[in-house]
């Protein structure tokens, strides 16, 4: 597996079962308070966003290492120099005021569906596709799951009202709703992984994990 898949699976993981640990703490796992068990729920969903964004990223730089350390251990390979050369070009824009300055969608924004094609494919990867190639069953529900996810990250960060009113009566932002969604995830993480590695070895002849 990749090292994004590994830190998603373990250090992240642990980062988000100390959250599902103080939830029950202070309930109990029991209903009422329903104050404060809403603002815990709503912590679970930030974090969970922001772990799944952060896989992502991960990801998304272990590719690039590898197609850049591609190019030094399999010497001749014409498909990857055109690839990478086009990640360059499309990864930074140059100004000569401002100096380097990054231009990828999961830096600045949700790690959405659209965000994800967008940034995968700089490095020539149809994400998205191949998801649904490979998982035409589960493609569809973890694209919902993310989408869902990042509607009710915003609202609670946004603090908007409406949206938030519109996440809870379509999806219910409860520990049992975090449990579920973080449990697509893992799903999604590990397809991404799948797709992402075997796009690499067809690209460059070598596994990258």
């Amino acid at each position: 597996m990749s090292d994004a898949l590994d830190r998603w699976q373990v250090e992240r993981a642990e980062a988000l079962d100390s959250l599902d640990s103080i939830h029950g703490k202070i309930t109990g796992r029991k209903r009422g308070r329903k104050y404060d068990t809403k603002h815990l729920n709503r912590a679970l969903f930030v974090a969970l966003a922001a772990e799944f964004q952060g896989f992502c990223r991960d990801l998304h730089e272990d590719a690039a290492i590898h197609i850049a350390n591609s190019i030094q251990t399999v010497p001749g390979n014409a498909k990857v120099v055109p690839v990478m050369l086009d990640a360059l070009v499309r990864e930074r824009t140059i100004s000569l005021s401002r100096g380097p300055s990054r231009d990828r969608r999961l830096d600045k924004g949700n790690a959405d569906f659209s965000a994800l094609v967008t940034d995968f494919a700089t490095l020539g990867i149809l994400i998205g596709d191949e998801l649904k190639a490979r998982y035409p069953a589960k493609s569809p529900k973890w694209e919902r799951t993310l989408k869902a996810l990042n509607d009710a990250r915003n609202g609670i960060a946004h603090s908007d009202t409406e949206k938030l009113a519109t996440s809870d009566r379509d999806h219910g932002l409860t520990l049992a709703t975090f449990r579920r969604w973080r449990s697509s995830l893992n799903g999604a993480s590990d397809g991404m992984d799948r797709v992402v590695g075997a796009y690499l070895l067809d690209l460059t002849g070598t596994k990258p994990w």
